[in-house]
């Protein structure tokens, strides 16, 4: 009989599995006291959404992993001896790996990182059948905070980010913009547009960021509900903690909407008031709310919109506000879950 057969069931085993489970409770306990940051690489001209990480999460309780997905390799192409390598230290060119130490190299410099003062760990876990699985370098600076590069295996780069958020959790995806965007529809199931995926499917806040670091301040859009104040609170306390300064704003569909509109940014302004947080400006437009947006906050780094409590099934066949703001602005927007 198999030794692991013989195992299975015995007090033995379960307590070793109830060892792990615990740990793995308490490690996911500790991440939940933190602010952490998945940023999905995809090439070196997108690394414009490695320094927008580092602009908002630049303190001591923030960690930042920085993600590279490369499509299953099951051609031989690497050579399976190598699978029990450490992919990140042996020299090994893999897929991803230059564009990842490059990142790397821009956030030791937005942040100001001594990396060979962090304590290193280093991981490899077998993954889809591919010969190098996924490899990981996490460094954990003095002050406490975590870098962590990783290089994953999956058969997309979709499917790659959202089984990432799975062994977080995270409070944000960054990820760059598409080269062009699609429709919402059944299409996003089959479809590899990853920035409109990850929107529609993403648990967590997801930003669609653009190059928009010229810029200055968050524009906080809000419509007075109980989800929005609760991501205008969030958003805010982010730009915050950034250095940004904070513009809400409202759009009234009809002029018989407007005040509704202003109650809206008042309230939240009153809300960021009783927080300490202070309040630049507050702006309410008349019109179609997703031109509005995009018109009025295109001058600012962030466009900030709420989710709108849909279901993914629902953000899959007909969109949001969020996504279609995401799809027209022409700087960077966070849509706060």
């Amino acid at each position: 009989m198999p030794i692991l057969e013989k195992l299975k069931g015995s007090p033995l085993n379960e307590r070793h599995e109830e060892a792990v489970r615990k740990s793995i409770e308490k490690q996911r306990a500790g991440r939940r006291q933190r602010f952490r940051v998945l940023v999905s690489i995809k090439d070196e001209e997108s690394l414009y959404v490695v320094r927008m990480a580092a602009r908002l999460a630049n303190c001591s309780k923030c960690d930042i992993v920085l993600l590279y997905v490369r499509p299953i390799d099951r051609g031989g192409a690497i050579q399976i001896k190598l699978a029990r390598q450490n992919m990140l230290e042996s020299g090994i060119e893999l897929p991803g790996l230059r564009r990842l130490k490059k990142a790397l190299e821009v956030l030791k410099d937005e942040l100001g990182l001594a990396i060979e003062r962090c304590e290193t760990r280093t991981t490899h876990i077998d993954a889809w059948g591919d010969p190098a699985g996924d490899n990981k370098v996490a460094f954990t600076c003095p002050e406490g905070r975590e870098i962590v590069l990783k290089l994953k295996v999956a058969p997309d780069v979709t499917t790659g980010i959202l089984d990432q958020y799975e062994l977080g959790p995270y409070n944000l995806i960054i990820l760059g913009e598409p080269v062009r965007w699609k429709k919402s529809g059944l299409w996003l199931l089959f479809h590899q547009v990853v920035a409109e995926r990850v929107l529609a499917l993403a648990p967590c806040s997801v930003m669609v960021a653009r190059d928009s670091l010229d810029r200055k301040g968050f524009f906080i859009c809000t419509d007075g509900s109980a989800r929005s104040m609760t991501a205008v609170r969030r958003a805010a306390v982010l730009a915050h903690e950034a250095g940004e300064e904070i513009t809400l704003f409202s759009a009234a569909p009809t002029r018989h909407e407007q005040k509704r509109a202003r109650k809206a940014v008042d309230a939240a302004a009153s809300l960021l008031e009783k927080l300490d947080i202070p309040v630049k400006e507050t702006m309410v437009a008349i019109g179609d709310p997703v031109e509005k947006i995009v018109e009025r906050g295109s001058k600012y780094m962030v466009i900030v919109v709420s989710d709108e409590g849909r279901s993914r099934l629902h953000r899959i066949f007909f969109g949001s506000t969020a996504s279609e703001v995401a799809r027209r602005a022409t700087t960077s927007v966070l849509d706060v879950r």
